[in-house]
């Protein structure tokens, strides 16, 4: 693909930057805020965290006890 020179711009590329009288020019904290990545499965993190231990500790109470079948 050959780069070739086009004009298809010339009469807006010097205009100056549009600025909204109806709406006020959002802070740059919003507007960072739009384009993170959100947590969609709140707390799901600390329920598998949770289900691990109750699985380890299942399975330390079932060794303690002797027990070889670990409830499977």
């Amino acid at each position: 693909m050959a780069l070739t020179e086009t004009h298809r711009y010339d009469d807006i590329i010097d205009l100056p930057h549009h600025v909204s009288r109806r709406h006020p020019r959002m802070s740059r904290h919003n507007r960072a805020a739009q384009f993170m990545p959100f947590a969609a499965l709140t707390g799901y993190e600390q329920v598998i965290e949770q289900t691990a231990k109750n699985a380890e500790t299942a399975i330390a109470r079932a060794e303690a006890q002797g027990d070889d079948d670990f409830g499977a």
